[in-house]
């Protein structure tokens, strides 16, 4: 999920639905698209990001990152 739609490569504004959050509050989905972000291997394509510009940060489902067959490991700093 991210608040920034200038990440997208493509975003289809016609996805729109609700997402919970922490307090069990919840807030709009205004589309759904692809981003690409630059990792130490390149880059990356990910589908089936989420446009919530009501968010207050970037958030990445480690999960869904697996599911989707990427390889996701974590390192000191």
């Amino acid at each position: 999920m991210t608040n920034n739609e200038e990440i997208f490569r493509d975003l289809d504004k016609s996805q729109v639905s609700r997402v919970i959050i922490g307090n069990c509050d919840y807030i709009t989905v205004k589309g759904k698209g692809t981003v690409f972000i630059e990792s130490s291997t390149g880059t990356k394509q990910i589908s089936d990001v989420l446009y919530v510009p009501d968010i207050d940060k970037n958030l990445l489902s480690v999960g869904q990152l697996l599911e989707k067959g990427f390889k996701v490991f974590f390192e000191n700093k």
